[in-house]
């Protein structure tokens, strides 16, 4: 009974509980459902890509978000944990923040820069900085073990930080960029070097659960993204056109005056693209910073220029910039440079085939024929490596890789960027390059300058706009594949396929019109082009269609002709009867033997008034002889729709039909009705008169 009692003291225990929730739960619901689809949204007054977000999906949705400004990253995701604000944006997923947040899927990665006082690669740097509370902390511990990391909730701080060397760096998104290039920082885009996961939006608050679903729905469009995607490179480019513009007021630069820039012709950093104007890597740098600087460039572009009068007219300051060209100590002491933008690598280039792997290193090849660009930087590297020996000289690397192609050389020295892409461009798959050789070069292409004042102020300012210029989209753009011989080779089968199918579908057409030929020939006259005998005994076992008559011709005293003008006037007029035919009759027409014709055509009684009279007398003009012979025919005519007979036998009686007209003279043409028909049986059967026993015309 005791056990009972508390049994049930337990149950409504559980049943108070329960209510309470529901109520509570209710009440919350009701005061949800009061605002309207209302919900707050935590951000950052300049957190520009949040509330472009959030209003995207407004757009998209029946909801409304208000923002309420927390500075403070840490604090944005207190007032979510609170449940002070419905939603917070761009937060990156950590599995201590997985149990205290319910996260939506990812919706877009953010530019991540690392913020810095000196020249130091990332790699090499020991202390970083990061803001208190974000995800880079968890994330440079896993990824670099070896590197202190660094927590500050002030910007000020941090910038004292990185001045007095405490810091070798810090890591912030893009939404510090302006703070700290304002502060005189260098800023590197580092999305390449640490694995970045993708920012999500994140509540605290169950009911929200379902709608997480739906902003990722939105977010995750094609458009949306490539939306998003442009805003950021939008504010990104004008936060660095502004600091690059009050970096420029401040140097005093003269920009009334143009700023020279001669294009050094090296491929792929400078050519001539197909309709003759420059283009490549050194191009799209050059032409990214005068547009970031907003400057007034003039380039110059000249094939023929000598590399030896292109460095006096630098060093002469005839140019304000040359490009590229390698910075070398020796240059140093009369030219300034920006720092790098492109590397390069030596390469051996030979025919496929040539020696396998029986050289390693440049110096072995004083025996062979060696090929050079003139006053190209590997022409000294060759000479230092190959002293006293003559190489061979040509003007450009195009020129060079031809005559390695042809013999002239057996092995060319040049920069394995323009070898690939040369061989890539040209499709040339008979030279390759000699993997089997040690390194023996490598340098970096800059930016040169004149020895002056002019020339160090534009150094440094293209030194600092190179830091917002995406090197790696230009560098690939004009990077060779990989796999581009494999590819070349899949093009080269698929063009061969493409032959091959084209020459079946030539041959296919051409069996095809063989035999259209042939089929025509064996069934047409040749002298009159009228169906043959062949055509018609084709036929032979057939009924006429219906309204179809049969017309059975024979031209008289043709031997006659024949006998007296000659066979050639008889083909004329055969020629001649035959052109009528075809003008007055529309059906199928045939010659059957040396003056016979057949016609098979629709007939009426008035077509028969017109087209009889047609058919028996002509007039034919003998060519040549000033002569006009006027022409008979004996015509039979089996009227349409009067027997189911069988061509054969309705040529049979037509033919009979055709003689009767023959001997009677007065008269041209026979035409056999059912009457008609009725009494030509009765008259020839049982024995039909066969072609071979009718007497000759």
């Amino acid at each position: 009974m005791k056990k009972r009692h508390e049994f049930m003291t337990k149950l409504f225990m559980i049943i108070t509980l329960f209510l309470s929730v529901l109520g509570l739960s209710t009440s919350a619901y009701s005061e949800q459902s009061s605002q309207s689809n209302v919900y707050t949204v935590s951000a950052n007054e300049r957190d520009f890509l949040a509330r472009y977000i959030f209003s995207t999906i407004e757009q998209q949705s029946k909801l409304t978000f208000e923002y309420v400004d927390y500075p403070i990253f840490r604090e944005r995701l207190s007032a979510v944990e609170d449940r002070k604000v419905d939603f917070v944006a761009n937060v990156t997923y950590t599995r201590s923040r997985a149990q205290r947040f319910h996260y939506s899927p990812p919706i877009n990665i953010e530019p991540t820069y690392i913020f810095s006082a000196r020249e130091l690669p990332f790699d090499e740097m020991k202390i970083i900085g990061t803001t208190m509370g974000t995800a880079f902390n968890d994330i440079i511990q896993r990824h670099y073990p070896t590197k202190q990391v660094l927590g500050f909730n002030d910007n000020d701080v941090a910038f004292e930080s990185l001045r007095a060397d405490d810091i070798d760096g810090y890591i912030g998104t893009f939404l510090q960029l302006e703070a700290f290039l304002g502060a005189g920082f260098k800023a590197t885009l580092i999305n390449d070097k640490v694995s970045i996961p993708p920012v999500s939006i994140i509540t605290n608050k169950p009911e929200n659960l379902a709608l997480l679903d739906m902003f990722s729905d939105i977010i995750s469009q094609d458009e949306v993204q490539k939306q998003i995607r442009a805003y950021m490179e939008t504010y990104i480019a004008n936060i660095a056109i502004a600091q690059l513009q009050s970096k420029l007021a401040s140097t005093g630069l003269d920009l009334s005056v143009p700023v020279i820039i001669y294009l050094n012709p090296r491929h792929p950093y400078v050519y001539a693209d197909a309709k003759g104007q420059p283009t490549g890597v050194s191009v799209d740098f050059a032409t990214e910073v005068c547009n970031l600087n907003k400057l007034e460039c003039e380039f110059i572009y000249n094939p023929q220029e000598l590399w030896g009068d292109t460095l006096n007219k630098l060093k002469q300051a005839e140019r304000d910039v040359t490009t590229p060209i390698a910075d070398s100590p020796s240059r140093r002491f009369y030219l300034n440079f920006s720092r790098p933008y492109v590397s390069i690598e030596g390469a051996v280039a030979k025919r496929v085939g040539y020696k396998e792997e029986v050289y390693k290193h440049i110096s072995e090849l004083f025996a062979e024929k060696v090929g050079v660009v003139k006053e190209d930087v590997f022409e000294k590297v060759t000479s230092r490596l190959l002293p006293n020996k003559e190489l061979v000289y040509y003007d450009d690397t195009e020129s060079m890789l031809n005559g390695l192609n042809l013999g002239d050389i057996n092995y060319a020295i040049t920069s394995q960027v323009t070898l690939n892409a040369l061989l890539y461009e040209h499709r040339i798959t008979s030279i390759t390059e000699d993997k089997f050789f040690n390194p023996f070069y490598q340098s970096e292409l800059s930016f040169g300058f004149p020895k002056t004042e002019r020339g160090k102020i534009l150094a440094e300012l293209f030194d600092r706009t190179l830091d917002f210029i995406d090197a790696q989209t230009i560098n690939h753009r004009y990077q060779a594949p990989v796999n581009w011989r494999e590819l070349n080779e899949k093009e080269n089968d698929k063009r061969r396929l493409n032959i091959i199918n084209a020459l079946l579908i030539l041959l296919a057409l051409t069996t095809l019109l063989f035999g259209f030929i042939t089929n025509h020939r064996a069934n047409h006259d040749a002298l009159t082009r009228l169906k043959n005998r062949h055509a018609l005994n084709r036929i032979r076992r057939q009924a006429l269609d219906k309204d179809h008559g049969l017309i059975y011709i024979d031209l008289n005293r043709f031997k006659h002709i024949n006998d007296t003008y000659g066979h050639g006037v008889g083909d004329q007029v055969l020629r001649c009867y035959a052109k009528i035919m075809k003008e007055q009759i529309e059906g199928h027409l045939y010659r059957i033997g040396g003056d016979e014709f057949v016609a098979i055509t629709p007939l009426s009684e008035d077509s028969l008034n017109t087209l009889l009279p047609a058919l028996e007398r002509f007039r034919f003009e003998v060519r040549g002889q000033d002569l006009m012979l006027n022409l008979t025919a004996s015509v039979g005519v089996f009227l349409p729709n009067i027997s189911e007979l069988s061509i054969k036998q309705l040529m049979i009686y037509t033919d009979f039909a055709m003689y009767e007209a023959k001997r009677a003279q007065h008269i041209g043409s026979v035409v056999v009705d059912k009457d008609k028909l009725d009494s030509l049986i009765a008259m020839h059967e049982p024995k039909k008169r066969t072609h071979s026993s009718r007497p000759g015309t």
